[in-house]
């Protein structure tokens, strides 16, 4: 296999993000095993000088963040893709500039270092088991949800927390490779019963001691907007100490959301709440725009 300079992955997969959700809805995840060994050869050779090891969610080196790198191995970028999107965008490149295509890559290559990245990940169907299909949309806080959700948090949040992406997901006839990513598509959209909807999935990350690289996870709201499941993104990471005090708590009225508590691990819950009084602002600006979609719908189809 030939080697190129420590050549920057995301270079070719970032730009192609903004634009695999307009692709028709396909199974999101998952993909087969693969190779991951030489899945792992091909990162350390090509994409390792940029994005580091590759282990759990590890910030880039200093050149890919001159490059405009990005952690490929985050949860929420990889649940909006589906394995196409993936394999197209390191195959064929992207189209800003920088954007290379990794044409000595066979299929087989390209198809490997998809399940490298998505190897470990908490996923939407872990969260919601019946899970079918989920939309996925970027949301910036602002207004009166910025103002709420950093009241909740305790903190001021940075220009660079205040987007997140939040998944909405629905029960149905399931794919056989799993639940399926629907674009943000007004025909497609439209066919997605309010009454079928699950929930909200949303992904951070927390690292498991001090000087250790942050481990993703996953948060799920019920339609009540209260935690229903918080899952770890490895063994690395224990939530035991933190999830009674987190699932079940929260919900739709902002006055009566409290900051999560926990005795044993008191800066986890700090940090989960910071996620949570995000993600509550913005799954109720998702839940506003899903009910203007259907405003007019019969009453037995809402």
């Amino acid at each position: 296999m030939a080697q190129v300079k420590p050549a920057l992955l995301f270079a070719a997969l970032a730009p192609a993000f903004g634009l695999a959700l307009a692709t028709p809805a396909r199974a999101a995840e998952p993909i087969q095993p693969g190779d991951r060994m030489h899945a792992a050869q091909l990162w350390k050779a090509n994409c390792a000088g940029c994005h580091g090891p590759g282990t759990a969610q590890p910030d880039p080196t200093p050149l890919g963040l001159r490059l405009g790198a990005q952690p490929l191995r985050n949860p929420a970028l990889l649940a909006a893709r589906t394995d196409d999107d993936l394999i197209t965008a390191v195959l064929k490149g992207g189209p800003g500039a920088g954007s290379p295509a990794f044409k000595f890559f066979s299929l087989l290559d390209a198809a490997d270092l998809v399940a490298f990245l998505r190897q470990g990940q908490p996923t939407i169907a872990d969260v919601f088991p019946d899970a079918a299909a989920y939309t996925a949309k970027t949301y910036t806080l602002q207004g009166p949800a910025l103002t709420r959700a950093e009241s909740l948090s305790g903190v001021e949040f940075p220009a660079s927390e205040r987007e997140l992406m939040v998944f909405m997901v629905y029960k149905g006839d399931r794919p056989a490779l799993g639940p399926r990513v629907v674009p943000q598509d007004p025909i497609k959209l439209d066919a997605l019963s309010p009454r079928d909807r699950l929930g909200f999935v949303v992904f951070g990350a927390l690292s498991p001691g001090k000087g250790q690289e942050p481990v993703p996870y996953a948060l799920g709201l019920a339609n009540d907007f209260s935690v229903q499941r918080l899952l770890s993104g490895g063994a690395a990471l224990d939530l035991s100490k933190v999830t009674a005090g987190v699932v079940g708590k929260g919900g739709r009225e902002p006055g009566k959301r409290k900051p999560f508590v926990s005795k044993g691990a008191p800066e986890q819950a700090a940090a989960i709440t910071r996620l949570y009084a995000r993600a509550v602002e913005l799954a109720a600006i998702a839940n506003k725009e899903e009910s203007d979609r259907h405003l007019f719908d019969a009453p037995d189809k809402k």
